[in-house]
């Protein structure tokens, strides 16, 4: 897969999980409160109010066959050093933990960007984990999505640059 594709394919996720997504997971949820964290939380009715047709076109891409199957996304970011450190020590114990899937690893310009899956009893969970040297970005999607609709995404993104790219 070249750097085009990988990066395409990257961004589709992204775009997705990042406009989208009952369960929740456990570690994110203590950031709530952290005065050197931003913590946002898009519940399942705020996604409804939403509406899958909002995701029917995001990026060129169609989204809006996902969009039923979200439950939550939840946001966690910051800029303080020893919040950074705590943050990056629970995305690894929970991976270890839930023994989670990378979908994608990406590094550039000192930006570290990782895409793990998850399956959970009731729901999975996609984690995205985004590092620089001054920041930390968490992004995590709750849903009853599977392996297989996260695998044809990423299929039909590809195979839409690919046309993109012979025209």
């Amino acid at each position: 897969m070249n750097t085009r594709h990988l990066k395409s394919a990257l961004a589709a996720v992204m775009m997705l999980f990042c406009l989208q997504a009952s369960a929740q997971l456990e570690f994110i949820e203590k950031y709530e409160d952290n005065k050197n964290a931003t913590y946002v939380y898009v519940g399942k009715a705020m996604l409804k109010l939403v509406g899958a047709n909002k995701f029917s076109d995001v990026g060129g891409r169609d989204f809006s066959a996902l969009a039923d199957k979200l439950t939550c996304v939840q946001v966690v970011s910051s800029e303080d050093k020893p919040t950074i450190a705590k943050l990056q020590a629970d995305i690894a114990e929970t991976v270890k933990k839930d023994k989670a899937e990378v979908l994608v690893k990406a590094t550039e310009e000192g930006e570290k960007v990782t895409i793990y899956f998850m399956e959970g009893k009731a729901e999975n969970y996609v984690l995205i984990a985004a590092s620089e040297e001054e920041e930390t970005n968490i992004v995590a999607v709750s849903g009853t999505f599977t392996f297989d609709d996260i695998e044809k995404m990423v299929a039909e993104s590809q195979k839409q640059d690919k046309n993109k790219e012979e025209q």
